[in-house]
């Protein structure tokens, strides 16, 4: 066996070779993709409502705070610079605490019933849809709107494929009202209120939805009719086309006679060469202090 042989393999091992990775690339299963789909709603409306949370958490710890410390210190007050020092820091501190304290635990309690809401409202919406069928117009791609184009990722992303119903957002406001009556375990009266406050509230919310959407188609037929109207007043220009010069007279070619502009061919006298009266524009009193010669 020469060097050859062993550099240059056969034709038909080299075949071998070749059929067998085209069949290893014919039986390899496509790669696909797996997306989560996150609603707007879950991005902007919790997160808003845990820092209306903290606000009003951090006043409310921070003055119980303040008043229960002035409470606790009212029979021993400071007497010297340095009490005084002291007293002030600590109770400081104490404010400081208080509000950070009472402001964490509103910010989760309204972000997280919010947050619950929201996967609710979708949730329904997504049942809704699977059992009485797609409100308005659907979207057609097969992940919902977390999959469109770049120049439709402005909607607005939801686990619906069509519009929002007002009925999503009443029915879980009310499942909420139900659900912190029941934990609260408040009395009938307050039960009800809170259902139907709930409810209400739910109500409004996915009405506002509803409202935003209409807006927004409007803006885009506005956009589209201006961008319409712009392409053809554009296409409707006219074509300009360059000035010829017309050539020179001869010296045997008669001219016209010039006239003077400024002289009136009936014998009238121009415009602007008639004077001018002193007294004119000028009011009445004015005529009476020049004849006066005052």
């Amino acid at each position: 066996m020469s060097l050859s042989d062993l550099a240059e393999p056969s034709s038909s091992s080299s075949s071998s070779a070749s059929s067998s990775y085209s069949a290893s690339q014919t039986t390899t299963p496509p790669t696909t993709r797996i997306s989560l789909t996150v609603p707007t709603s879950l991005l902007i409306l919790p997160p808003t409502a845990a820092f209306i949370g903290l606000s009003i958490g951090l006043a409310r710890g921070g003055n119980r705070s303040r008043l229960r410390f002035l409470a606790e210190n009212a029979h021993r007050q400071p007497k010297t610079i340095q009490g005084w020092y002291f007293y002030t820091k600590t109770r400081n501190y104490r404010v400081f605490f208080g509000a950070a304290k009472t402001g964490s635990k509103f910010a989760l309690g309204l972000g997280g019933a919010t947050a619950l809401y929201v996967l609710l409202d979708e949730s329904i919406g997504f049942i809704r849809e699977s059992i009485v069928g797609v409100k308005g117009e659907a979207d057609p791609t097969p992940g919902g709107r977390g999959l469109l184009e770049d120049s439709e990722k402005k909607q607005r992303v939801s686990w619906r494929k069509g519009g929002v119903a007002w009925e999503d957002g009443a029915l879980a406001g009310a499942i909420m009202g139900v659900g912190v009556g029941s934990i609260y375990r408040l009395p009938r009266p307050l039960f009800i209120r809170s259902t139907i406050m709930g409810t209400l509230l739910g109500a409004l919310t996915s009405t506002m939805q509803v409202a935003q959407a209409h807006i927004g188609r409007l803006r885009q037929e506005e956009e589209a009719k201006n961008t319409v109207t712009t392409a053809q007043s554009a296409a409707s220009l006219p074509v300009t086309t360059e000035e010829v010069i017309p050539p020179a007279q001869s010296a045997n070619t008669p001219q016209e006679p010039i006239i003077d502009k400024r002289t009136d061919t009936r014998g009238a006298m121009p415009v602007d060469l008639i004077p001018i009266d002193d007294d004119e524009g000028k009011g009445w009193f004015s005529r009476l202090r020049g004849a006066i010669g005052i």
